[in-house]
């Protein structure tokens, strides 16, 4: 099936992306926000020269992290249309605080845009990457803001009706191109979107004390930073000055988290790796800015609103939960900057110059990627910082699942997975509020795969893919908590992991039997995808 070669988010980093239209930098212009960096694109006089950003930036819309992914010619977006992705609403639903009101406003207006400016897309791309993004872009956004309809309504929200006046400038200058200028605007629209939506979702769920704003938030990011993913990397193929920009400000990114972990970091090993950052980031930065100069392109001066946010949430943690907060951090933020290199190295590569400098870039890159997954096993952060980390995956899988699954015995599987887990996120929760310990707002790499791989998986293997993920997290899940009940200076976490144990057991057995039923298509997803093979196993 064309689509299935999406599974981009758990393949290994070996496929180049694009297709081949030909062309090469054009002209850009760029105009950085300082709260948002904006992404370059090439338009036409008397166009905006970047697009602008929303008034209230908070657009449900941007998945999961980035990672490899296969070629983007052959199919570049989600391909399954969720139904249904929020947790049901209790009948004492307690009204929205401000905070509240103003995340939910936000992002159901950042939607309404999404919503607009896809429906253009969906019918007037020229490119059939930028037609299947809109699609899927468009169909998500209508049902989350059809989610966030029904939490406004518990919860006595206003929601506007139109969308606002700096999204509306967008739609007009949007409807005034056409062809690749009109491609590359739409795209450069939703990557400053997302980014906007990502970071709206890390602040919201870090500092609220609203419940259904917390699940809402880690319901979703998986699928903002899915959708930012595939934007930003349609974006770099369309307009290879835009991959310059993007590479030069996640360079600069890590090089601002790995000076923040040279003070914060508890590790050698991770003060050590933080340290290569600074050396070897500063140096990329270098090249590429000499390579913009060159090519007289303008390059971002700050950090987007995504990496600003990704800064603010490490900076809440301390000890080994930092140091794991920022290996994982530059996990994702390494796969998605070769998977980026790497388009540029396919048939996408638009222009010679662009594509010798990915070259360049990419062995060090992934290297680094390298370093990054192998220094996170080695760290252990608390057991309240994993084991809240293990049950948002296993919500936000759920969630999906209830969307996606045509199967009732998946469904039925996953609503009891909302069920019992919901309660263990909210008991993690008060037992660190005692002792005034963060706790993560994002899953794993790892669960942020799994997400990513189900989000764009073929209707006919999801829920093998569902079923045996879950039996893989539920397995580790067990590990963790089994490990917990031996230690000798925990007694009051050993008694809590003790209690879940039979629970999670159950949940692993459950998961192992409805893999077995999909034995068939668990197999072919093992096949297609070799990193998928351990978790026929678990």
């Amino acid at each position: 099936m064309k689509r299935f070669s999406t599974i981009a988010l758990a393949v290994s980093l070996t496929a180049c992306g694009g297709s081949d239209n030909g062309g090469g930098i054009a002209g850009t212009t760029s105009t950085p926000n300082s709260s948002t960096a904006q992404v370059m694109t090439t338009v036409p006089p008397g166009t905006p020269a970047s697009p602008a950003t929303a008034a209230n930036p908070a657009d449900p819309a941007a998945g999961t992290p980035a990672t490899s992914v296969p070629p983007l010619a052959q199919a570049a977006t989600p391909s399954g249309t969720p139904t249904a992705a929020t947790p049901p609403l209790a009948a004492d639903t307690p009204p929205a605080d401000a905070a509240a009101t103003a995340f939910f406003v936000n992002a159901y207006q950042a939607g309404l845009a999404e919503i607009q400016i896809s429906q253009l897309a969906a019918t007037r791309a020229e490119d059939e990457n930028v037609r299947e993004y809109a699609q899927q872009v468009l169909a998500h956004h209508t049902l989350l803001n059809g989610e966030i309809q029904k939490i406004a309504q518990a919860k006595q929200v206003t929601l506007p009706t139109s969308i606002s006046q700096e999204r509306t400038a967008d739609v007009t200058a949007l409807t005034a191109l056409s062809g690749l200028n009109f491609d590359r605007y739409y795209m450069a629209l939703n990557v400053n979107a997302h980014r906007a939506s990502v970071a709206s979702a890390l602040r919201a769920g870090a500092s609220t004390n609203d419940d259904n704003v917390r699940v809402f938030s880690v319901s979703v990011l998986p699928i903002y930073k899915t959708h930012l993913v595939f934007a930003e990397d349609i974006l770099n193929q369309l307009d290879p000055a835009a991959f310059v920009a993007t590479i030069h400000q996640s360079s600069q990114a890590e090089v601002a988290w790995a000076q923040l972990a040279l003070e914060r970091a508890s590790d050698a090993g991770v003060r050590r790796y933080a340290q290569k950052m600074v050396t070897e980031h500063t140096a990329a930065n270098e090249r590429i800015s000499s390579f913009a100069r060159d090519k007289q392109l303008p390059l971002p001066g700050d950090l987007n609103e995504e990496q600003q946010a990704v800064t603010e949430d490490l900076s809440r943690f301390s000890g080994a939960d930092f140091d794991r907060a920022y290996m994982d951090v530059n996990v994702i933020s390494h796969l998605r900057a070769v998977r980026y290199a790497r388009s540029q190295l396919g048939s996408s590569g638009r222009d010679v110059d662009v594509r010798e400098l990915a070259r360049e870039l990419e062995p060090e890159l992934a290297g680094h990627l390298a370093n990054a997954a192998e220094q996170a096993r080695l760290i252990e952060p608390s057991f309240a910082y994993r084991a809240y980390q293990a049950n948002l995956a296993e919500v936000s899988l759920a969630y999906l699942a209830t969307a996606r699954s045509t199967d009732s015995g998946v469904i039925g599987y996953a609503q009891r997975m909302i069920g019992e887990h919901l309660p263990v996120v909210a008991q993690l929760r008060q037992q660190a509020a005692t002792s005034s310990t963060p706790l993560p707002v994002e899953v794993s790499p790892e669960a942020m795969l799994a997400f990513g791989t189900l989000l764009v998986i073929d209707d006919g293997l999801f829920n093998a893919g569902y079923a045996a993920y879950n039996a893989r997290l539920h397995n580790k899940a067990i590990e963790l908590f089994t490990e917990e009940t031996l230690r000798p200076d925990s007694t009051a976490t050993q008694a809590f992991a003790q209690t879940l144990l039979p629970t999670l057991t159950a949940h692993r057995d459950e998961a192992r039997t409805l893999r077995s039923r999909f034995a068939p298509q668990v197999l072919e997803l093992i096949q297609r995808l070799p990193a998928f093979a351990g978790t026929s196993m678990m």
